[in-house]
């Protein structure tokens, strides 16, 4: 099924990059780009992007760029797979990650099998996001309660989607929460050509 959908490798230098974009090849991604490839970001042929982050970036950097994904809502590619690659961290550093809002923490080396299965949970499947004044991510909160910081209490939108491999991000429902809280709307300005040097379509 990953044949099907782009991965865009995202780390520190092209050595920490290539050993991302190694693993993603071997699991059968159709298309395998990295920041560094010189690739124009908009030009993927697939429907779904996997972005795949090294954790040995500065945290300014990782949420620097989930925040630009999120706010990019051309092709609802805000609502992309956004996976932290760690090593064998602690609880409290793996909870700090979750806060980011990443769709999945994975840390390696993982069996083959098993970090397979866990980037395949994301597609054909229901997924729930809030979208907040400052956050759109997963919703972790009966998760970890610290999550609260950057969803906060208020007032926010449930929104629940799908991803299908070929045809791209489907929304299921989104439900209002609250009475103050308005959803974003979409940006007219673009912020991954700043970042990845491409065009967004």
């Amino acid at each position: 099924m990953f044949e099907h959908c782009r991965a865009f490798v995202i780390a520190n230098n092209s050595y920490e990059s290539r050993a991302l974009e190694l693993t993603a090849e071997q699991l059968g991604f159709g298309d395998v780009v990295s920041s560094y490839s010189g690739v124009e970001f908009g030009h993927s042929r697939t429907a779904i992007t996997y972005f795949l982050l090294d954790y040995r970036m500065n945290d300014e950097s990782l949420l620097g760029f989930i925040d630009a994904v999120r706010d990019e809502r051309g092709a609802r590619l805000c609502f992309s797979p956004m996976i932290l690659f760690t090593d064998d961290c602690p609880l409290e550093t793996m909870l700090k990650y979750v806060r980011f809002g990443f769709d999945e923490v994975i840390g390696l080396p993982e069996r083959r099998d098993v970090l397979e299965a866990r980037l395949m949970a994301q597609l054909n499947t229901e997924q729930i996001y809030v979208e907040a004044n400052n956050y759109l991510g997963p919703d972790r909160r009966r998760m970890d309660s610290g999550a609260e910081l950057r969803i906060g209490a208020s007032a926010h939108a449930r929104v629940v989607f799908r991803r299908d491999p070929e045809r791209g991000v489907h929304i299921l429902s989104r439900e209002q929460r609250g009475h103050h809280f308005k959803p974003q709307p979409d940006p007219g300005a673009h912020f991954m050509p700043r970042l990845f040097g491409g065009h967004a379509s």
